[in-house]
């Protein structure tokens, strides 16, 4: 795979509001959004970002690795060929693939839109 780059990683935490008052403090990194508690709340630099989310038990919830769409496609054939279940989701700015590592760690394979 031809990695651009660890784009975000995303974590379920049990009190957003919290969280981000400590990121914020304890690391400066401040949110550039705070919409509803079930749409995630990015902190950081666009393409180095953690996203943090208050929907499910705290933890990681994934890691987003950023490529092109060409090799987005070469990765989902991979998948499709050695029966990975994946899903494919379209967000406002990029569309992604997810699916689990062995460990059941979620990847998003994702494409930004230029």
């Amino acid at each position: 795979m031809r990695l651009h780059r660890i784009d975000h990683v995303s974590l379920d935490v049990s009190d957003r509001e919290r969280s981000l008052a400590w990121y914020e403090e304890i690391l400066g990194l401040r949110g550039t959004n705070h919409g509803h508690v079930d749409q995630p709340v990015f902190l950081g630099p666009d393409g180095a970002q953690l996203g943090l989310f208050q929907e499910r038990p705290p933890g990681l919830r994934h890691i987003a690795l950023a490529t092109d769409a060409a090799e987005q496609g070469l990765i989902v054939a991979r998948l499709e060929r050695l029966s990975v279940p994946f899903r494919p989701e379209r967000h406002r700015d990029h569309d992604s693939v997810y699916f689990a590592d062995p460990d059941g760690t979620t990847l998003e394979i994702m494409v930004p839109k230029s």
